[in-house]
């Protein structure tokens, strides 16, 4: 049975951690005893002042790669079509930056007919540690996503599976895409959005109406319940698509079937994923110390209002699609601004529609990730006007109502423990403008201390308190 790996010291029997997955200095694995440990040689390293500053190296380099199996592969899916050229080493960092990511390694292949395609396979080594299966399941749910938007008809990449016939290396997991032409919209910075004190330009507002067209084409393609779509077998030629387990960033367990669900609410969902991050916290195999209480905590508080809040615990159907990673840069665009498609469709997931139509990341103003003031940013502001020019507003309701969701997932994604951004995040769920906070705490201390008087009579704390990582014995 495939499970995560173990940790790197030698004859240690405890699991390694998965949050954070690799030591980001050395990059090898350790587990809660042996994270912060003399035995972990560069964590003494670290507390001199040493970097090593090395770099991962992806499982999957382009050396594995055979031009002409891919050649006969994709002919083979796309009969009458001949392959012009492969790309499988960029000449150009514009090139390297534009086709490869952090989790993903990308071959363009372009056709005779004037088509593209990209080959799309999942990178591993240290940003992934854990075993192929739930890879496999995460690409296959990429695949079935872009299907059933693609032929829903929203603009996103058509996408195909890895034949089962495909003669390339087993341990190669991948899928190929439709090319989707265009970059990045211009006035939509890498790393910060607009500023809330900057107008939004002429030619910005036309491509936000675009975005606002292309969310309301997401309304075509309707769910019955709540996880990530995938195939009914491994067999994607006899399967049909369904709602599957919510394939999230992280397994949410170590041993199969690694992912839960699908839910019938938002809430189960959620309380699913902060429930099974409480079982590893308490089992010592997701965060490093000490941080594991004040994660707990955090957990346990983030549960509490999950679990309170009425809107999340609606069963209403239909589900729609919500892009889990929506960056600048996955928007394609071009002329004056129209969408061709929005790309990387990886651990998609379907949710409620407050939260599917919720303002992308993207548009978030700079005050959110201070766990400031929740204003709506230049973008937000553009794209309820779009909406409303479209006789939408129901959807702008929605985008001026999402800072609870957008702060949730932000928080599970990131798992900082700010008391700015915990405070927040606490507004967003309770409805609590910024000038009621009198009393709240200020300092993370203030925080973590009212926190444990709190949840005092929580077991999993008591023994966490009772049981500080310096005291556990060491395995020889």
């Amino acid at each position: 049975m495939a499970a995560f790996d173990n940790c790197h010291i030698p004859n240690c029997i405890f699991q390694a951690l998965t949050w954070p997955p690799v030591c980001p200095n050395c990059h090898a694995r350790y587990c809660y005893q042996h994270r912060n440990h003399p035995l972990h040689g560069c964590w003494v390293e670290r507390q001199k002042g040493v970097w090593r500053g090395s770099t991962l190296k992806a499982s999957n380099e382009p050396e594995l790669l055979d031009p002409d199996l891919i050649k006969e592969e994709i002919e083979s899916l796309r009969p009458g079509s001949k392959v012009f050229k492969i790309d499988k080493r960029p000449n150009s960092m514009e090139s390297i930056e534009a086709h490869n990511g952090q989790f993903n390694l990308q071959i363009k292949i372009d056709l005779e007919d004037g088509q593209s395609w990209m080959m799309r396979t999942r990178r591993k080594a240290g940003i992934r540690p854990y075993p192929d299966e739930p890879l496999r399941m995460n690409v296959q749910s990429e695949v079935a996503t872009c299907q059933v938007l693609y032929h829903g008809g929203v603009n996103v990449p058509d996408s195909i599976p890895r034949p089962k016939d495909s003669k390339l290396i087993p341990k190669l997991i991948y899928c190929y895409q439709r090319f989707i032409e265009g970059s990045p919209w211009k006035d939509f910075a890498p790393s910060r959005p607009i500023p809330t004190n900057q107008p939004i330009s002429g030619p910005t507002k036309k491509h936000i109406m675009n975005i606002a067209k292309w969310f309301i084409s997401l309304e075509r393609v309707e769910f019955n319940l709540i996880g990530s779509p995938t195939f009914s077998s491994t067999s994607t030629s006899d399967s049909i698509l369904i709602v599957g387990p919510l394939i999230e960033r992280q397994p949410a367990m170590t041993i199969p079937p690694y992912f839960a669900g699908p839910f019938s609410s938002v809430k189960e969902r959620y309380l699913s994923t902060i429930n099974s991050r409480l079982n590893a916290c308490r089992a010592r195999t997701w965060v490093e110390p000490p941080r594991d209480v004040e994660m707990y905590l955090a957990l346990l508080e983030l549960g509490e209002l999950v679990e309170n809040d009425e809107e999340m615990g609606e069963e209403g159907r239909p589900f729609f699609i919500r892009h889990a990673d929506d960056h600048w840069d996955h928007t394609r665009t071009q002329g004056e601004g129209e969408v061709t498609g929005v790309i990387d469709w990886e651990w998609a997931y379907t949710t409620n529609k407050a939260e599917a139509f919720s303002s992308p990341t993207y548009f978030l103003p700079d005050e959110f990730y201070e766990g400031k003031k929740d204003v709506l940013s230049p973008s937000e502001h553009a794209l309820l006007e779009a909406y409303n020019l479209l006789g939408r507003k129901d959807l702008a309701g929605l985008v001026r109502n999402a800072r609870k969701y957008q702060r949730l997932t932000y928080f599970l994604r990131c798992m900082f423990i700010n008391v700015d951004e915990l405070n927040a995040l606490k507004r967003a769920f309770l409805q609590i403008p910024d000038e009621e906070e009198e009393g709240w705490p200020r300092t993370e201390e203030e925080w973590v201390e009212g926190m444990l008087i709190k949840w005092r009579e929580d077991g999993g704390l008591k023994w966490l308190v009772d049981h500080p990582w310096e005291e556990l014995v060491m395995p020889e």
